[in-house]
């Protein structure tokens, strides 16, 4: 799933209009795990969890509380 599909479903169950909409920002080299169980701690949503994409990257999507998302990544053979 793409960010544009994960915030559409998001938005479509919550009615979300938050001011951060289609914002993405991608945080490269950063550990996913640790990344994803913080923003779980938080209250953040997230969106995908750390998934291996096809593209090469092993990536997460993480909604705040503004409604950006975060995009924790890595290459695969770094992952």
């Amino acid at each position: 799933m793409t960010y544009h599909t994960n915030l559409c479903a998001y938005r479509s169950t919550n009615g979300s209009t938050d001011s951060g909409a289609d914002a993405e920002f991608r945080l490269h080299g950063i550990h996913l795990d640790e990344a994803e169980a913080n923003a779980r701690t938080r209250g953040y949503i997230v969106l995908a969890g750390a998934l291996d994409k096809p593209h090469g990257l092993r990536e997460a999507y993480i909604l705040d509380p503004d409604g950006y998302c975060w995009v924790p990544d890595v290459p695969l053979n770094n992952a």
